[in-house]
């Protein structure tokens, strides 16, 4: 397989190889942390405790979408065509940090307000209130800068930082069921300071200074982008909300075990996104300086994107066991039986390859904020019908089928969008 893929990735290989590697070392730090602090979470809380933190997260994670604003599918692309121009540069920056900290205030308001005055979140409100700062980590999350200026490599290192600082703040305070408000609140301090390093290093580097930026600023971004922010939503519904849904179906045991194995379906997720990511800055050059060099770059990546995430899929389905007993510490034949069918998500998705690629390139916001609401409403009908019939494998199914539709829906719009232009 090796030996295949470097055939396929030999006219590509430079900035597309650097990238991935970058992206691929990433994701090793968030594994490797995962294989790490699950079995110490799951084994300290116990399972309904575990399940209901990672019901808060999956809330905050949700919210957390409109915090970026959509402004990770093209800022990146904006900051990459400016070259070097440092006022530019800045202004771009200094808007986007503004606006994205304006949203993670406001939401944070609205889910504290939800809480504490209208009764939401009941089961899990002190551990929703210590999630809350990740909306603002989310704010400061400097992946437009590494992606844009194509130092994927910064990302890496503020990851490991963020990551290790979660890992050893768990380790030293969380002991009982009595910390579970504290665990999320340690994911989001651990990534807070390293991104304030990092910005801090960025407008060194730049040689740029945070202005105070006006109000019609922060509206015009707002307005600017909403088109991206929709379809980001109805994105991240489609990938998180699954878990929300099966929450008023099964019981606090089955959802920690659930969510047990969605920990490591999420991140088999990232490969497809990893792909997009590290060739996105070079396909949106390629596709106006030479089309056919852009359109066989696109064809390869796609045959290696498929390959691996095939693999990675086979692979974890066939030792889903021994991975849920490395997590939770015993053998979980519910947990086992959920991974292996989330474990080809992520092939199911690299279908879409094509589609977002050349959606990203020419900011066809339009069509990609109806792909992606279609297919969000298509994943809450499934997942509210297999939650409701099969609990967490009628949910694990209906994410499978909800990336097929999604294929097909993005196909048919661009197909149809292309035969009306001619």
């Amino acid at each position: 397989m090796l030996a295949t893929l470097q055939k396929i990735l030999r006219p590509v290989r430079g900035v597309f190889l650097r990238n991935f590697l970058n992206l691929f070392f990433n994701q090793f730090t968030n594994i490797l942390v995962a294989l790490l602090v699950t079995p110490v979470l799951y084994q300290r809380l116990g399972e309904a405790s575990y399940g209901l933190v990672q019901l808060g997260l999956s809330v905050v994670l949700l919210c957390s979408i409109g915090v970026s604003y959509g402004y990770h599918l093209n800022a990146p692309k904006r900051l990459a065509l400016l070259e070097d121009r440092s006022a530019a540069t800045g202004k771009l920056l200094n808007e986007l940090i503004a606006t994205r900290l304006f949203i993670a205030l406001l939401l944070a308001f609205l889910l504290f307000g939800a809480a504490f005055f209208f009764g939401f979140f009941k089961t899990y409100r002190s551990i929703l209130y210590g999630s809350l700062i990740l909306l603002f980590s989310e704010a400061l999350f400097p992946m437009v800068y590494f992606q844009g200026k194509d130092r994927l490599s910064w990302l890496s290192i503020a990851n490991f930082l963020a990551k290790i600082s979660y890992l050893l703040l768990v380790l030293c305070f969380v002991a009982g069921p009595s910390e579970a408000p504290y665990v999320n609140t340690f994911f989001g301090v651990g990534a807070l300071w390293v991104y304030l390093l990092f910005w801090r290093l960025i407008y060194r580097r730049e040689n740029i200074a945070w202005a105070w930026v006006r109000w019609e600023r922060i509206q015009y971004r707002l307005r600017e982008n909403v088109q991206f922010f929709l379809s980001s939503v109805a994105g991240h519904v489609s990938i998180h909300g699954g878990i929300i849904i099966l929450s008023g179906f099964v019981s606090h045991t089955q959802l920690g075990k659930y969510a047990l194995a969605q920990r490591i379906a999420l991140l088999m997720r990232m490969v497809p996104i990893f792909f997009i990511q590290a060739i996105l800055q070079k396909a949106a050059v390629l596709s106006q300086q030479d089309p056919l060099h852009y359109r066989q770059t696109l064809r390869r990546l796609f045959r290696a994107g498929l390959l691996l995430s095939l693999a990675a899929g086979i692979l974890v389905a066939l030792t889903a066991r021994w991975i849920i007993y490395l997590l939770a510490g015993d053998y979980v034949p519910y947990s086992e039986g959920i991974l292996q069918l989330l474990a080809f998500v992520p092939f199911v998705s690299m279908l879409n390859f094509h589609n977002m690629i050349h959606i990203l390139v020419t900011e066809n916001k339009n069509l990609l904020n109806k792909a992606t609401w279609i297919t969000a409403l298509w994943m809450l009908l499934a997942a509210l019908a297999g939650s409701h019939y099969y609990g967490g494998y009628g949910l694990a199914i209906a994410l499978l089928l909800t990336e097929l539709v999604s294929v097909a829906v993005h196909s048919l719009l661009l197909s149809n969008q292309a035969h009306a232009q001619r």
